[in-house]
C-alpha cells in the first residue's frame, strides 16, 4: 500500500492535502443515503431484559461494537421500524468527552437494537463508498484530534452536530482501492490480534513456570 495513501490530514488553514492520483475530496453528506440520530432513554427505564440500548461507551476504540456492557430497555419504548440496524451501518459517537466524541464503529450483522441520541447512525451509499472505508477515515480523523478542533464544547462533554458531520471532508479512493486498503489492513490487524495472543499464552507459560519454581524453592528441592 502506498504510505500517502492514507495521508489524509487537513492543513491548519489551506484545506485538505493533494491526495493520490484518482482519488477525491467529499463532503460525508455526499456519500451517504442515510443519517438518523437516536434517542434518550433515562436509567428509569432500564431493566435486565429487553431491548438493547447501545450507548457511547459500546463504540469501541478498534471500530467495532464494545458489547461487555449493554444497557436493556422495555421492548416498547424502541421503534425498530426507525432505530434497528442493519449490517453496513456506521454509528458515529456524536457527544462524548472532548477527547472520545468521533469514534466510529461498523455493524456487521441485523440487530434489533436501539441507540442514544449521543451516537448517530449512517448508512452509506455503496455504489460510491464501502462502509469499512467511512469506519477507517472517520476514526483515523479522530485519531488526529481533527474532531476535538471542530466540535462544539459545554462543561464535561462536547459534540458534533449533524450538520458539522454533513460537511466534513473525507478522501474518497476509486471503490476497488477502497476495498483493497481495507483488506491489506484486515490482514495486518489480524496477525496483530494472533501476536497478542501469542504473548499472553507466552506470559501465561511463564507465569506457570515461575509458579513451579518457586514451589521447588519452598520445599527445599533447589
Amino acid at each position: 500500500m502506498k504510505q500517502q495513501s492514507l495521508k489524509i490530514f487537513l492543513k491548519e488553514e489551506t484545506g485538505p492535502y493533494e491526495l493520490p492520483k484518482g482519488w477525491r475530496w467529499v463532503r460525508l453528506g455526499e456519500v451517504v443515503t442515510h443519517i438518523q440520530s437516536g434517542f434518550a432513554c433515562s436509567k428509569k427505564y432500564e431493566t435486565k431484559n429487553g431491548i438493547p440500548h447501545l450507548r457511547p461507551n459500546n463504540i469501541g476504540f478498534n471500530g467495532e461494537l464494545d458489547l461487555s456492557k449493554l444497557v436493556h430497555i422495555p421492548a416498547e419504548t424502541v421503534d425498530l421500524t426507525k432505530y434497528s440496524l442493519k449490517k453496513g451501518d456506521v454509528l458515529f459517537n456524536n457527544t462524548n468527552s472532548k477527547e472520545l466524541v468521533g469514534r466510529a464503529a461498523l455493524i456487521t450483522q441485523d440487530l434489533d437494537y436501539g441507540f442514544s441520541n449521543h451516537i448517530t447512525r449512517l448508512r452509506v451509499n455503496k455504489e460510491l463508498i464501502t462502509p469499512l472505508w467511512m469506519v477507517l477515515t472517520v476514526n483515523y480523523l479522530w485519531l488526529q484530534g481533527y474532531f476535538l478542533k471542530i466540535c462544539q464544547k459545554w462543561i464535561g462533554q462536547a459534540g458534533v452536530n449533524t450538520k458539522m458531520l454533513k460537511s466534513i471532508q473525507i478522501p474518497l479512493p476509486p471503490l476497488s482501492e477502497q476495498k483493497r486498503i481495507v483488506a491489506y489492513l484486515d490482514t495486518i490487524q489480524q496477525k496483530a490480534q494472533a501476536l497478542q495472543k501469542l504473548q499472553e499464552e507466552t506470559e501465561k507459560e511463564v507465569e506457570k513456570v515461575r509458579e513451579a519454581i518457586l514451589h521447588k524453592v519452598f520445599r527445599g528441592e533447589l
